[in-house]
């Protein structure tokens, strides 16, 4: 039986899912079954454990050397949380199936109360937006000005010219394409904007 069944997984084992950002205020339910999930060592441990492989809750107790009984019972709470989730399975050599667990996928943000969680998510709408419209920018950039130039033909020394108006734009220096250098001069405008109405508040 043990021979049919894979007691060890070929290939990691991770969530399908790409996962979601959570933005919790300490007031709210979630942030404090959050925080008392980790609030013990050894549960720390096995969310430390668990980022560097997905494991069954047996390979857990033997990781963290704990009690079996003691992993799946922060493992509950883990996964109440929403830190933890079951990636897949796993067959013992007794032909037993195990669940097999690993960190969530979900990018997790607690803040200090709903006024701060509301600030936080209109900043980031704001943020998204205004790198979709440098994202935009930056490729009509590129396609306007950042074009080849065309050989005419002759000796090797013969002048080039662009093929466009632009084309004689080209990479800053060799280097870098007038769309990127774009791109990173909007964001050093959006940062620096970040920084001075950070300074003002």
């Amino acid at each position: 039986m043990s021979g049919l069944l894979p007691s060890h997984l070929e290939q990691d084992v991770t969530p399908e899912d790409e996962g979601e950002l959570r933005v919790l205020s300490l007031t709210d339910d979630d942030a404090e079954r959050l925080i008392g999930s980790v609030s013990s060592e050894t549960a720390r441990s096995i969310l430390t454990a668990l980022e560097e492989r997905p494991a069954t809750a047996s390979e857990l107790a033997d990781s963290v050397s704990t009690s079996l009984q003691n992993v799946r019972h922060h493992l509950g709470n883990l996964q109440e949380a929403g830190l933890v989730e079951v990636a897949g399975t796993r067959y013992s050599v007794k032909g037993r199936e195990m669940k097999v667990y690993a960190p969530s996928q979900d990018s997790l943000v607690v803040v200090g109360s709903d006024a701060d969680k509301e600030r936080f998510l209109d900043s980031l709408d704001r943020l998204v937006g205004v790198l979709a419209v440098l994202a935009v920018a930056a490729f009509a950039v590129q396609r306007s000005f950042g074009t080849g130039v065309v050989d005419l033909g002759g000796p090797g020394t013969a002048p080039r010219v662009g093929d466009t108006v632009g084309g004689a734009a080209g990479p800053i220096l060799g280097l870098v394409p007038p769309g990127v250098a774009f791109l990173a001069g909007g964001l050093l405008v959006v940062a620096l904007l970040a920084v001075w109405d950070r300074y003002t508040d």
